[in-house]
């Protein structure tokens, strides 16, 4: 009995942290963002997994295309003080969607040029007058990513069709293993003062 229920037990007070920190308003933005970028990466990815298996990569590319906007409006709704939840790179692949803002652009490109010499895994905060952005870096860092993001030439015509049917602006291919890919942002409304 005691073996049966340990690891229940176990897995309940190692997240008991996470939960507070999501509920814990009094927390930064960047430490409330924290169990919520977890949560997100881990349920897409989780998605992307389930494609990738049943579908392969032209799979992932429409689970990518439902899923991904779909989780981050799901995100966003859970949490009224969150106006938005979403990836943004300098490639992107859906422009309507993850375009990221000037300040963001900005951001990005800093981090890309430091990539290249120091990687830094490490959360950011933009600041402005009307919300707080948290940016957590991603990187390429599984071969899997690299089905759909990498070298163009090595996609099968399927995958390519599938692309340019799904994403007509696509300039997110190219990629290399430990390429740095973007950000997953979590933009807070600003408190009124």
């Amino acid at each position: 009995m005691w073996r049966k229920s340990f690891p229940i037990l176990l897995v309940g007070i190692l997240t008991l942290p996470l939960c507070d920190a999501v509920a814990d308003e009094s927390q930064s933005p960047l430490e409330r963002s924290k169990p919520l970028a977890q949560e997100f990466m881990k349920t897409l990815m989780k998605e992307l997994g389930v494609a990738i298996s049943q579908g392969g990569p032209t799979g992932a590319v429409e689970v990518c295309k439902e899923v991904s906007a779909q989780v981050e409006n799901d995100f966003r709704e859970k949490h009224e003080d969150i106006l938005r939840v979403r990836r943004i790179t300098l490639k992107t692949r859906n422009p309507e969607l993850h375009t990221p803002t000037e300040e963001q652009r900005k951001w990005l490109e800093g981090m890309e040029q430091n990539w290249k010499e120091k990687p830094s895994p490490e959360p950011d905060v933009i600041e402005s007058a009307t919300m707080t952005t948290v940016l957590f870096p991603i990187a390429i860092q599984k071969s899997l990513c690299l089905m759909c993001h990498g070298d163009p030439e090595t996609f099968s015509s399927e995958l390519k069709e599938s692309l340019a049917v799904h994403y007509p602006k696509d300039k997110a291919t190219g990629y290399e293993m430990g390429d740095f890919r973007g950000a997953l942002t979590i933009e807070w409304k600003k408190a009124n003062e």
